[in-house]
């Protein structure tokens, strides 16, 4: 196959993807493929206790609520007042959360979600204190 035709080749399937990309509202995570494997069967090595709760709720407060909103519904104030595009997750939605797996939200909070504001926090949250805030994270929709 030569050149223009592995162009077109690649084009044609990179359109194709497009409207799957944009009926998902922007959240690159519904793209098939997004999550590394060895990801999402991860399992939370910390207990649903009240300890780990306060913990996770103390670093969602320190880290998370300004986008995604006291109640976790992705409406902090930064989102609100900078008009994200797309909004932060809405961790209240129980039909989205249900899909995401621990290991899913590790590795968001962990790497950040490319095309979005949620930028890694791997450098500035050791793992214990990532988990605990996941364990936080499903209090919203539950």
């Amino acid at each position: 196959m030569n050149l223009t035709k592995t162009f077109i080749v690649v084009l044609f399937a990179v359109m194709l993807s497009y409207p799957a990309i944009i009926s998902a509202e922007g959240d690159p995570t519904t793209t098939p493929g997004y999550y590394p494997k060895e990801y999402i069967n991860m399992k939370n090595p910390l207990p649903f206790n009240l300890s780990v709760l306060r913990d996770g709720r103390k670093l969602y407060t320190g880290h998370c609520e300004i986008c995604h909103g006291v109640h976790g519904d992705g409406k902090g104030d930064a989102a609100v007042i900078g008009k994200f595009n797309p909004m932060p997750r809405d961790f209240t939605d129980n039909h989205i959360m249900s899909k995401k797996t621990d290991g899913m939200l590790f590795y968001s909070i962990s790497r950040g979600v490319h095309g979005t504001r949620m930028f890694a926090r791997e450098d500035i949250m050791p793992p214990n204190q990532r988990w605990a805030v996941i364990n936080f994270i499903r209090t919203f929709s539950k």
